[in-house]
């Protein structure tokens, strides 16, 4: 997306988006928040979660399904 429309989205939605052009468009409250956009120092203790392998998250999905459904 342009920078401008990203920038209109997540100024409505108040969440942030991954173009760095858009941030001239964005409001300045949502650029200050670091529940939004966290610090240096936040960012650095970030991490993602690795997918489990196909098998591994049939086993997880079928428990989960029935810990949800009682059974």
């Amino acid at each position: 997306m342009t920078p401008e429309v990203i920038a209109k989205s997540s100024n409505y939605v108040l969440y942030a988006n991954g173009n760095k052009a858009s941030q001239q468009f964005v409001d300045k409250a949502i650029l200050e928040d670091p529940a939004v956009y966290p610090d240096e120092e936040t960012t650095k203790k970030l991490y993602t979660v690795k997918p489990y392998d196909p098998k591994t998250q049939r086993v997880i999905t079928r428990t989960w399904t029935k810990i949800v459904t009682g059974q």
